[in-house]
């Protein structure tokens, strides 16, 4: 089957989406499919057209500049429309939303199945962020939904709880995690000397350093931790220097290691030092969490924020803990429960394991994401 997955950001850029989209490509060219990735050239020099060594094809369209974390590649209809040879199945990608509404415009009238993934609902920051989310949810996101004949969503709750998504047709397909990459390790001393972490409890989070992510309800959280505890904080983005600036104005410093952007070799050795990874999300631009099932596949427990979505990822008090979000004396309470219980921590690990095995892996997802390609091919059609 050909396969257009239509992405708004791609590798070389970081985060859950395009980790998503990239994990599905390869195992599906893996199975015999042909894949073509078109996104944005969000960054100067990327090549137009390359293929990647698992023999995923990427189509780059020239970005005029990014605004709201959103790149403007407003060719992305037209190159769709001249894509040969001519793909049999199509999957959009949303947010952020100009890449997706642009290809849905595209698809009109191509009489291609569409199916689109909602990662998450829009939120804009900023004095403008209101307006114009209301502007593109009123005006734009009906054509980008009208033309999928499925809309998938990670979790049920998420769907249950998005205006947007309200009388939809919707599949309910995870996302997934490489297990191999992922698994329970042996602690790393040698990570553990670099971080000075040597007789600590780690408590690890991953992600872009943005306000959503809640990382400042962690640093909040930290003398409320054991005294041995230590926050290891790997990622970077627009938000790390205010970020330092609190735990030097509280004076947790010498318990917070800030060490950047990880590569994808070496975040398994992070989740071998780690004794919880917490990911204290604050609102819906968290809808799945990639970080938390990257967690249980290693063997750790997660402590997560009860939010639509990110809730369904585990199961509160068998292989995670939910916490209140917003609250840092409620996740300091549950990441400390943890912390000072080391067989249940371990107990959890080996359940997040199980769980990660049997729902997150990524031969589990892309069974469930081909049968319904086949489905949709079958029936034909885009929608509206």
């Amino acid at each position: 089957m050909r396969i257009l997955q239509v992405c708004p950001f791609f590798t070389p850029h970081v985060g859950g989406v395009e980790t998503h989209v990239e994990m599905v490509s390869r195992e599906l060219v893996r199975r015999g499919h042909e894949v073509t990735v078109l996104t944005s050239a969000h960054l100067k020099g990327l090549p137009e057209t390359e293929r990647t060594p698992e023999g995923v094809l990427i189509r780059r369209v020239r970005s005029s500049g990014t605004v709201f974390r959103t790149p403007l590649a407003l060719s992305t209809g037209r190159v769709l429309r001249g894509l040969e040879p001519r793909p049999q199945m199509v999957h959009l990608h949303y947010p952020p939303p100009v890449t997706s509404y642009l290809a849905a415009r595209a698809l009109r009238t191509s009489g291609l199945p569409v199916c689109l993934t909602y990662h998450c609902d829009l939120f804009m920051d900023g004095p403008l962020g209101i307006p114009l989310t209301a502007v593109y949810d009123r005006i734009f996101l009906p054509t980008t939904l009208n033309i999928a004949r499925r809309i998938i969503v990670h979790a049920a709750s998420y769907a249950r709880t998005s205006r947007a998504l309200q009388g939809r047709e919707i599949a309910v397909i995870p996302s997934l995690v490489d297990t191999q990459r992922f698994h329970p390790r042996e602690d790393d001393q040698e990570l553990r000397r670099a971080l000075g972490a040597e007789g600590k409890s780690v408590v690890l989070f991953v992600g872009r350093l943005v306000p959503h992510k809640g990382v400042e309800d962690l640093l909040l959280a930290v003398p409320d931790l054991p005294a041995d505890a230590l926050l290891v904080v790997a990622g970077d983005g627009p938000h790390r220097r205010s970020l330092e600036e609190l735990a030097r104005g509280r004076n947790i410093d010498s318990r917070v290691r800030f060490v950047g952007a990880v590569s994808d070799e070496d975040l398994p050795r992070y989740h071998a030092v780690a004794a919880v990874v917490a990911l204290p999300s604050q609102n819906r631009l968290e809808g799945f969490g990639l970080a938390i099932v990257e967690a249980m596949a290693s063997g750790r427990p997660a402590v997560v924020a009860d939010l639509p979505g990110v809730r369904e990822v585990i199961e509160d008090g068998v292989d995670g803990l939910l916490s209140e979000p917003l609250l840092s004396e409620d996740l300091a309470r549950k990441c400390s429960s943890l912390l000072t219980d080391p067989e249940r921590r371990k107990t959890m690990g080996r359940r997040a394991r199980e769980s990660a095995l049997a729902k997150y892996q990524v031969s589990v997802v892309v069974d469930q994401l081909e049968d319904l390609y086949r489905t949709m091919v079958a029936q034909g059609g885009a929608g509206s």
